[in-house]
């Protein structure tokens, strides 16, 4: 999978700079040594040596495959930090691509232990998975070509659009712009690509993936007011209180330590987009909180 993964980077025009190891802690983060993070790890998880997580490889910057052919991204980061606090190696992460349609059967059938890709917190998706505290932010917007007329999500009305399958932006337009017609793919990559070659008059995805496409695609441009917007959270197992303690203790630690935000402005260079979201990101001072309401609202 990783050698599909790797073009996304001609396509998209990503840099991979920036995406450097996480600053060592003198808790024990970067020393070897396991570190405590308030809550036992899970007995299943330890008896592996290892921790199985679910990630994006076609979505940068927060998962994706750079020009080495390694993971690499803001929630890369996060999944490499967990498995530091775990077995004290970043090498104790496994990670296992995975797509929006996907992500929760690969949890369901014990493929992985953990979700940590770019998996907005819904109601119906907390029926099959709990979901950690949240650590980032984001709601859906579109990119549109440069000289485009689309200027609003009412602006899709009778017209294809691109989506990735599974995806929030997909699951808002079927219930409000009805009369889009959504082209799907499975891939990001793909559903970039079919936009610029006219196969849709927009692409619909999270708005912080559209700014750093924008930025470094400068015929293309955001539009549209925020939909759907919801904080982003860790899926484990329904019901495995242990993991889910365990993590959310993780988290916490990280949000403390300003880790979240150290490993956005590494993977987002970008100064504008980092402005843009700095509030978005779980920090010492910012918890982020789920709704209580419908998200998917018209």
């Amino acid at each position: 999978m990783k050698a599909k993964a790797a073009g996304l980077l001609a396509i998209l025009v990503m840099a991979a700079a920036g995406c450097g190891a996480a600053t060592e802690e003198a808790d024990g983060a970067g020393s070897g040594r396991p570190v405590d993070v308030g809550a036992p790890l899970p007995a299943d998880v330890q008896a592996k040596g290892q921790l199985a997580v679910g990630v994006k490889c076609d979505y940068p910057p927060f998962g994706y495959i750079d020009e080495g052919g390694e993971e690499a991204g803001f929630e890369i980061e996060i999944a490499r930090r967990l498995a530091e606090y775990a077995f004290g190696t970043t090498g104790s992460a496994k990670l296992t691509c995975v797509t929006g349609a996907n992500r929760v059967p690969q949890l369901t059938t014990k493929r992985i232990d953990l979700i940590i890709a770019t998996m907005n917190y819904t109601p119906e998706r907390a029926k099959t998975v709990d979901f950690s505290t949240p650590y980032f932010n984001s709601g859906v917007k579109l990119l549109v070509p440069k000289d485009s007329p689309i200027t609003s999500f009412a602006d899709l009305e009778g017209k294809a659009v691109t989506t990735t399958t599974g995806s929030t932006a997909s699951i808002w337009l079927t219930q409000c712009v009805k009369s889009a017609k959504q082209v799907a793919f499975a891939q990001t990559s793909e559903a970039f690509s079919a936009m610029r070659s006219n196969r849709g008059v927009a692409f619909a995805q999270d708005d912080t993936l559209l700014a750093e496409l924008a930025s470094k695609n400068a015929d293309t441009k955001v539009v549209g007011d925020e939909k759907a917007g919801s904080p982003w959270g860790m899926g484990v197992r329904k019901g495995d209180k242990p993991m889910l303690t365990w993590v959310n203790a993780a988290i916490e630690k990280m949000r403390a330590e300003d880790f979240f935000w150290q490993a956005f402005q590494r993977t987002v260079t970008d100064k504008g987009v980092q402005q843009q979201f700095q509030k978005f990101v779980a920090r010492p001072g910012n918890s982020l909180e789920y709704p209580t309401g419908e998200i998917f609202q018209c």
